[in-house]
């Protein structure tokens, strides 16, 4: 629906309190009046109302003041245009209608809060607290921030000022230096951040752990572990039994280590011995880390493996990860990795001369060229390490490696004319995907597009919705074993200028492999807002509307390149598609059979075809006024009273009608589709409800006996199988299944009548 457009909002030169407003219609030489809201707000959260009124204007500066209250600290602008009336069946019709603007607003500026002094922080265990005292800031709150590390602001807090003085408290962790700065809070009004306190340090944190720990000799042990920042020495402690650790008559306590690592000499071999580690500085101790164990001189375990990958593309590197799990944390010596492929057996022998070195975490691993091999060929390997004790342990597990040819995939996003694109100016464009390689063959596409921006947009009926980033706002799989040719038109999708797009493609091959390929592009098109009409027609003997949907642009002109489409609004809310995909012509006219007989209301959409983007307007109710109720079905229509001798001109409706003119009794129920169900324990029954919704009525009437026409057509609807369309005089109509009854006395003057009708769906 079409609105004003609200331009400039600013305080008037020569004042302190009076505010004025400019805006924009382009539909002024039909404009009757416009409605004006001022509002104003004074600090609080509650909105008051300061002025409302209609106003005539007539110049080409359209334009409103208003002169705010002293407390208030800001206002709020609205318009809405009045559309000035014509005669529509002697009853005035507004040309068209118009919503609100949007909101607008002027915000005062009074004094903020001045600078707070620098607050002072404290730590206890692990609390900060940052405060001040004698701060005279003309505030009633202050607003605290507490920074970790001169990084990061890791709480935000506000704290009531009494007697001049504040102060915020949170938890923070070990290991790490805060501080604090302040501003001062009065209503919405905040004041000058404060300078930064001094930084504080807390106790050292807890080393994340112990990250290498490996025997150098049958009786030493080497460890390292995860540097502390704020550590200023050292602690190890180790037993021969975990449950040994802080005992210490059973334990060993190693102090004052300056760095992140140490070598403990004169154990015992073959004994197995627990670690942990803890961080010192003048704050105290951290906890300590997770215990690891070490067992001197015995032989590893059978390696941990795995490889790059479990499914290989011929001509791929293929990397064999292991790991050396030694009992005792030594090095890895050597290791004999064996590899069978396609039944030939070979067995490399990998020697690690550096072993006596530093420990390196780093994962061993043998690398497989893959260009000889064939397609399908099957690899299978294992392998086995020696530590410090140069004997062999267990093999690992043998591992298997299916080797194919690579899928591929080409994605293409071109213009008619082929070329590729990565702006859209027009539809139609399209999608172009080559699976490969050639002696595999593609068994189907799934192709998605993916919106990069929030935005709001219109559907093809004018509903509001909102898309978000990331929403997938097209998708669908395309089942064929070809490359993928996909024509994106404005029918197809809704794209929103100035947006970004990512099309997903993926393709799976019949071996079972498959790949996927991105491409962006942007949308770059002149995004017309049009305001579409309609004139409206209705024949009173048929009883139906003739609606001419066009679009005109500011010159009167019709508008190229659009589609219009027509919805009746239903006396529910809900609209019924009556026409689509129509030509903005002189020509274009769409017909419905079943018009409300109170008012005939229509929604026309108008669809860029080169864009995609939707446009609407809701055309004032046309006055229709029928007092009769009236009954249509599909039963081809025979006159009562045709005897065959002249053939009778085929009416202008297509079926039958019944109007009925008489006084009606109405009696109309609604039956929820529910289902109360009784447990035990409980005092009442449980609800569960449905999805239908049963709607259904009684009509009761009496027809004057010598109207042989009404009856007639009584008779012929009793005995039709089908649905009838039902509409009466207050502007309700619907698809209904009907039952018809009466009865005839002689000596009455009336047939009384009776019509059970239950509503069922249909369309137009």
């Amino acid at each position: 629906m079409a609105k004003a457009k609200v331009g400039t909002i600013d305080l008037q030169n020569g004042t302190d309190r009076t505010v004025y407003v400019t805006w924009t219609w382009s539909k002024q030489s039909q404009t009757d009046k416009y409605d004006v809201r001022w509002y104003y707000g004074t600090g609080d959260g509650v909105r008051f109302i300061g002025s409302e009124q209609q106003v005539e204007i007539t110049n080409a500066q359209l334009q409103s003041t208003y002169t705010a209250p002293e407390n208030a600290t800001v206002v709020k602008f609205q318009v809405k245009p009045i559309a000035k009336t014509r005669k529509v069946n002697d009853k005035d019709v507004a040309y068209w209608t118009a919503e609100w603007s949007t909101e607008v607003s002027y915000t005062f500026g009074p004094e903020p809060p001045t600078k707070p002094p620098t607050p002072t922080v404290t730590i206890d265990q692990y609390t900060v607290t940052a405060s001040i005292s004698n701060a005279y800031i003309n505030a009633t709150e202050v607003q605290f921030q507490i920074i970790k590390d001169d990084k990061k602001v890791i709480n935000t807090g506000i704290a009531k000022s009494i007697t001049y003085a504040a102060s915020y408290s949170c938890a923070v962790e070990a290991g790490s230096k805060y501080k604090s700065r302040c501003r001062g809070k009065r209503g919405e009004l905040y004041g000058e951040w404060s300078d930064y306190s001094d930084n504080v340090e807390t106790v050292p944190s807890t080393s994340s752990g112990i990250t290498q720990y490996y025997a150098t000799t049958d009786t030493s042990v080497f460890l390292a572990w995860s540097q502390v920042s704020s550590a200023e020495t050292y602690d190890i402690e180790y037993a021969t039994r975990s449950d040994y650790l802080g005992s210490s008559n059973a334990s060993t306590t190693l102090n004052g280590i300056q760095t992140a690592q140490y070598t403990i000499t004169g154990l015992e071999s073959g004994q197995k011995y627990y670690f942990r580690v803890r961080a010192v500085n003048e704050k105290g101790s951290s906890g300590w880390t997770e215990a690891v164990s070490i067992t001197l001189g015995s032989k590893p375990a059978a390696p941990t493996t795995w490889s790059s990958t479990t499914t290989a593309t011929v001509g791929e590197e293929l990397i064999l990860y292991w790991v050396h799990n030694a009992e005792d944390g030594s090095n890895e010596y050597k290791a004999e990795v064996e590899v069978n492929v396609d039944g030939v057996k070979n067995t490399y022998t990998i020697d690690n001369p550096e072993a006596e070195a530093d420990k390196d975490d780093t994962n061993s691993f043998y690398t497989l060229e893959t260009n000889s091999y064939t397609d399908g060929a099957v690899v299978k390997w294992r392998v086995r390490t020696a530590g410090i004790t140069n004997e062999y342990g267990d093999w690992s597990i043998e591992r298997t490696i299916n080797v194919y040819a690579p899928a591929t995939l080409e994605l293409h996003v071109t213009d008619s004319s082929g070329d590729d694109i990565s702006s859209i100016t027009s539809f139609p464009f399209y999608i172009e995907g080559i699976g490969g390689p050639s002696n595999q063959t593609p068994i189907g596409y799934h192709v998605s597009i993916i919106t990069n921006g929030t935005y709001e947009t219109v559907d093809e009926i004018g509903n509001v919705k909102m898309i978000s980033k990331g929403d997938e706002i097209y998708s669908k799989f395309y089942d064929i074993t070809r490359d993928l040719l996909l024509e994106i038109t404005a029918g197809s999708i809704d794209l929103q200028n100035n947006i970004s797009y990512t099309v997903n493609c993926m393709v799976t091959m019949d071996t079972g492999l498959s790949t996927q390929q991105s491409a962006t592009f942007t949308v770059a098109w002149s995004d017309v807002e049009y305001e579409p009409n309609a004139e409206i027609g209705f024949d009173p003997e048929t009883l139906s509307a003739f609606i001419r949907p066009y679009c005109e642009d500011e010159s009167g002109n019709l508008v190229s390149g659009i589609t219009l489409s027509v919805y009746r609004r239903e006396y529910n809310g809900g609209f019924v598609e009556i026409g689509s995909n129509l030509i903005n012509t002189n020509n274009t006219f769409v017909t419905d059979p079943h018009p409300s007989l109170d008012y005939a209301r229509y929604r026309i959409v108008a669809v860029d075809d080169a864009t995609g983007a939707v446009s609407y307007s809701d055309i004032p109710g046309y006055p229709i006024g029928e007092k009769a109720v009236i009954i249509q079905w599909a039963e081809t229509w025979s006159n009562f009273d045709d005897l065959g001798e002249d053939a009778q001109e085929t009416p202008a409706w297509s079926g039958s009608m019944l109007k009925l003119p008489y006084n009606i009794d109405v009696s109309d129920r609604n039956s929820i589709d529910v289902t109360l169900v009784k447990y035990i324990g409980r005092s009442h029954p449980v609800s569960y409800y449905g999805t239908q919704i049963g709607s259904s009525a009684t009509w009761n009437v009496e027809i004057d006996k010598q109207d042989k026409n009404t009856l007639y057509a009584l008779r012929r609807l009793a005995v039709w199988m089908g649905d009838v369309y039902v509409r009466e005089p207050s502007g309700s109509g619907y698809w209904a299944s009907i039952s018809v009854s009466f009865s005839q006395t002689h000596c009455e003057l009336v047939i009384p009548v009776t019509l059970d009708i239950t509503r069922v769906e249909g369309g137009i």
